[in-house]
């Protein structure tokens, strides 16, 4: 986590971002996609992190180009550029994407919204403090402006209370809601699949793939509510949201290498969908193999002992008559390619399928695919990650630990944030049998 004090531009986020990377000793090559919100800021220096990495792809391939033709370089260079895939994908945060879907229905600017938080404000007033202590009562909680679900929790506690806040209108005047009591109906039940969905997705990870179950299910129990007119702008809000989300490259592989969503006679992308995404699939696969140092080549003994196969498939032919057998092998690239082809014959697996495991119990059978796989699971739908570390920061930043240095204060939130991690790594750094002599 680092101390911004400079405009948040596009240059200086990629700026930041390289110097992160270099502090870990990770490559760009290594980036495969970015999770972030959708501030025009971080979009934009994804994008420039993007043209970066492509630029060393494309110099890297100049200097493997024994056959350049080329006068200049600049040209090669740009006609490189055009014919190279994304390299740094970007992906939306799913819980920041549906926070978008429901303030492009509702919002705190509403003047119903207006007038029951009016109505939750004078709750708070001392003369009503007596009819809510008598019937044990809590108040409807006040919220934040930039978070939907605190609006949500306030109508909830209006709703769950209904007859006592009707008994207290009747009473006050400035405590009357009998005008918006449909419409507390109306949010509260088209607004709670998307709540609970909401909570769901601030687990500590949740996949691409899971998060579309998510989604999906928050869909269908919206789209439930055919008299609602909340719940039908919600749904198209939602639907037309999740389209944006789809035209990414990475959600799509995520989805191909699924059989909840990737089986036998699936539509869920179409057949110029599918041949773009295992294009990608297998561009992801050859930056994975680029990232492993070359194995040594074989040795003379198995070259022996592959002539010497041959020269009994030959005595073998003569002895018993017909043709040699075939000499050209299946190579592991052309494997590589008919697994990602066979995607599409998976049979279908219910919601709650183990994708992980289905991927493990493949490695051996398939383990290029398995590994892209991995990759592509391993990827963040949302950046609730990010959150909670600011939340743990204020924890650790306190009012009496204010002069941690940047250095001990980075450390101590690496160990906070990554506890079940060092419970695993600081039993194996040192040989403690050793250290206690």
């Amino acid at each position: 986590m680092l101390e911004l004090n400079e405009r948040q531009t596009a240059k200086f986020i990629k700026q930041k971002i390289e110097e992160v990377l270099r502090e870990f000793n990770i490559a760009l090559d290594q980036v495969l996609r970015v999770t972030c919100d959708n501030g025009a800021n971080m979009l934009a220096a994804v994008r420039e992190l993007d043209k970066y990495v492509q630029v060393i792809s494309a110099e890297k391939l100049m200097l493997d180009d024994e056959d350049d033709n080329y006068e200049d370089n600049d040209e090669l260079l740009n006609d490189i550029i055009n014919e190279l895939s994304t390299k740094v994908s970007l992906v939306r945060c799913a819980v920041h994407t549906l926070q978008l879907a429901v303030t492009d229905v509702v919002n705190h600017t509403d003047n119903r919204i207006r007038r029951i938080t009016t109505v939750a404000k004078n709750c708070r007033k001392t003369a009503y403090k007596p009819s809510f202590d008598l019937k044990n009562i809590p108040l409807p909680p006040l919220f934040s402006k930039t978070r939907w679900g605190g609006i949500y929790e306030m109508i909830l506690k209006f709703h769950d209370n209904e007859e006592f806040y009707r008994d207290l209108g009747k009473q006050f005047k400035e405590l009357d809601l009998s005008e918006h009591w449909d419409y507390i109906h109306d949010y509260k039940n088209a607004l709670q699949p998307v709540y609970v969905s909401t909570k769901e997705m601030q687990a500590k990870h949740m996949s691409v793939g899971d998060f579309y179950i998510n989604w999906l299910r928050c869909m269908m129990e919206v789209k439930q509510q055919p008299m609602n007119e909340l719940a039908k702008s919600l749904a198209t809000s939602l639907q037309t949201r999740l389209q944006q989300l789809q035209q990414n490259l990475p959600f799509k592989a995520a989805l191909l290498v699924d059989p909840r969503f990737n089986y036998i006679s699936s539509s869920v992308l179409t057949s110029e969908e599918k041949e773009e995404t295992s294009k990608f699939i297998i561009a992801t696969s050859e930056r994975i193999k680029s990232l492993i140092p070359t194995k040594s080549p074989q040795t003379s003994t198995t070259t022996e002992q592959n002539t010497s196969s041959s020269y009994l498939d030959d005595f073998m032919t003569r002895f018993f008559g017909g043709s040699p057998p075939s000499t050209s092998q299946t190579s592991s690239g052309n494997s590589f390619v008919k697994q990602v082809n066979a995607l599409d014959l998976e049979t279908h697996q219910n919601y709650k399928y183990d994708t992980w495991k289905h991927w493990t119990d493949r490695k051996d059978s398939h383990p290029e695919l398995s590994e892209v796989a991995f990759t592509i699971m391993t990827v963040p739908a949302t950046q609730v990650s990010v959150e909670r570390a600011f939340s743990a920061l204020a924890l650790v930043l306190s009012p009496a630990r204010t002069k941690l240095s940047a250095q001990n204060l980075a450390n101590i939130l690496l160990v906070k944030l990554n506890e079940e991690l060092v419970h695993e790594i600081v039993p194996n750094m040192y040989d403690w049998k050793e250290l206690s002599k």
